[in-house]
């Protein structure tokens, strides 16, 4: 990746590999996230997961290298970066503790809830079949939990698309890890919410994201503007 990605609306999954041709997702990029991070924090750092764009959207991109610049001279901004990281490492590491201990129901709740708050809209346009994939689980367990989920009047499906109708419902049969993982992140917005004192100016694009993130692999409608 030479460039790193500041997500305005869609969702991005990042899963690690646990076998050939076999990866199971460990955290969610949705609006309030970064793609890229571990590249701005190192030259030629190498990808050790898998990022693919689930609902596409738009997002704002800067070259790493410009990006790692500014890093050393606005201290707002790699206090920033710092509690995104924090707030990244909590929802991988409760991701792993919950796909390891916890029913699948749980897990899809907790992935839906987290959906949800990336996407911000309880409209999720995922198949069953993608779900599978990134929880690492057969298609058939997965229609199972949401149709359970279903008559329970917490969410609606239809084709390509499930609509979370009670999310106070949802996070109650959730486990605890989604609550985990949401106080992080609301830390980390509260950090964010400090005004930034650097008023210096740099370029970005605003592209449209759609498939797996990487060199070039995206579609993108570049539209250079000053960001300060």
């Amino acid at each position: 990746m030479e460039h790193v990605y500041f997500v305005e609306n869609g969702l991005v999954s990042v899963a690690a590999k646990i076998g050939p041709e076999k990866f199971t997702e460990v955290w969610l990029i949705g609006t309030d996230g970064m793609v890229g991070a571990p590249l701005a924090l190192a030259h030629n750092s190498e990808p050790l997961y898998r990022r693919t764009v689930q609902v596409g959207g738009d997002a704002l991109r800067i070259a790493s290298g410009p990006f790692r610049q500014m890093l050393t001279h606005l201290p707002n901004l790699q206090r920033l970066l710092s509690a995104y990281l924090s707030a990244v490492l909590v929802q991988t590491s409760q991701a792993g503790a919950c796909n390891a201990a916890h029913p699948l129901k749980q897990r899809l709740a907790r992935w839906l809830l987290l959906a949800r708050r990336g996407l911000e809209s309880d409209a999720i346009p995922l198949t069953h079949s993608i779900l599978a994939q990134l929880l690492c689980v057969r298609r058939a367990s997965i229609t199972e939990c949401l149709d359970h989920l279903e008559r329970l009047a917490l969410i609606r499906t239809d084709r390509g698309l499930i609509v979370v109708q009670n999310p106070g419902g949802l996070m109650s049969i959730c486990c605890d890890c989604f609550r985990i993982i949401e106080r992080e992140y609301e830390r980390q917005l509260a950090l964010s919410s400090t005004p930034d004192a650097g008023h210096d100016s740099v370029m970005v694009g605003r592209i449209e994201v759609t498939g797996a993130i990487g060199s070039d692999s995206l579609k993108s409608r570049d539209t250079p503007n000053g960001a300060s």
